[in-house]
Order: structure tokens, then C-alpha cells, then sequence
């Protein structure tokens, strides 16, 4: 999977010039990239280009499926089974509409065949590149990992600080990260 952002970006933000950390921000990058996607549940940038194959289990009378990835692109197949121990059967694209402004899609008539991975849609979407307040928030938890800013004390010489990270409820991560990633939050 992508990284949202990368080592050059961070060190323009934070006005790095040396090399010396290099290894260990790559690392951080990297987690922190998929802890934002997993946090949000979906990739942001994965399937701009590359399809995604996506799987569903219909319950009875559906008729629309939201897509786990957006913004969509394109829909270039969907199938579906009556059974599961059935081969997938295409739909053509006549017999299915794609609402990207909700990014979901539905069947023209009657309702999509019900059961566990009765429906298969293979897909593009996300953006080219990682949304500009997402790659931010990337950033400020690259520093925040990197400057070890989640501990809730810490030691400044002689003096130990309580950062007040156990007052702020369950997230440990800044307010500002989390008001922007919740804006982009599947569910």
C-alpha cells in the first residue's frame, strides 16, 4: 500500500535538512499511513489506478451497495450469484447505475441477489494523490509518533510534564488529526 505522504514531504514540513533519521521516519511514515487508512476504512490513494476487487454479502430486498472506496471512478465489471456455490454471472452495465455523488451502486430492477458474496464489483477510486487536510494530519501524527508526543508524561530534565493526552477521552492522538481523518471515516 501507498504511503499518504512521504519523507520529503515531512521534512519540508517540519524544515529538516539533516539525514540522520531517515530510516526511522520512513518507518513512521509507512505506520502511520496505514493507521489512517485503517482508520478511516479505505485507502485514499490504492485504487485511483489499480482496481479494486470488492465482495459483498446482500441481505434480503437490497438494492444499492455502498462502495467501501471513494470518491468511485469507474465500475468497469459487477457480477453476482444466486448461490454461493454458483460461478459469478456479469451484469451489464445497463442493468446497474453508479450514483457517484454517494458513491454507491444500484441494480434497475428488483433487488441484488441475496447472500454471502453475492455480489463482486471490480472498481477504481480515491484520489491521485492523498487529499491536502489528510496529508497534514499524516504529517502532524508523523511528529506526533516521532516526538513520542502520545506518552501522557514527560521527562524534561529534573522536571516530569503531564501532557493532558489522558484528558482528552479515548483518542490519544491530537483533536485537529482526528476532527479532519473523522470527516473522511467509512461507517
Amino acid at each position: 500500500m501507498a504511503a499518504l505522504i512521504t519523507l520529503a514531504d515531512y521534512k519540508v514540513y517540519k524544515k529538516i535538512t539533516k539525514t540522520d533519521s531517515d530510516g526511522e521516519l520512513n518507518a513512521i511514515i509507512a505506520s502511520v499511513s496505514n493507521l489512517v487508512k485503517t482508520y478511516c476504512g479505505h485507502s485514499f490513494i490504492d485504487y485511483y489506478s489499480t482496481p479494486k476487487v470488492e465482495t459483498f454479502n446482500i441481505k434480503a430486498s437490497q438494492h444499492a451497495i455502498l462502495l467501501n472506496e471513494w470518491p468511485v471512478r469507474t465500475v468497469s465489471l459487477v457480477q453476482y450469484r444466486d448461490a454461493y456455490n454458483e460461478a459469478y454471472q456479469t451484469l451489464a452495465p445497463e442493468e446497474y447505475y453508479v450514483d457517484s455523488d454517494i458513491d454507491t451502486l444500484f441494480i434497475h430492477s428488483g433487488y441484488w441477489a441475496e447472500g454471502f458474496g453475492a455480489v463482486k464489483v471490480t472498481y477504481t477510486a480515491g484520489y491521485e494523490t492523498a487529499p491536502d487536510d489528510v496529508q497534514i494530519a499524516a504529517l502532524d501524527l508523523v511528529q506526533h509518533y516521532y516526538k513520542e508526543e502520545y506518552k501522557e508524561r514527560k521527562s524534561l530534565g529534573s522536571a516530569s510534564i503531564d501532557t493532558g493526552l489522558s484528558k482528552t477521552g479515548t483518542s490519544k492522538w491530537p483533536a485537529h488529526v482526528v476532527r479532519v481523518l473523522d470527516l473522511y471515516r467509512n461507517g
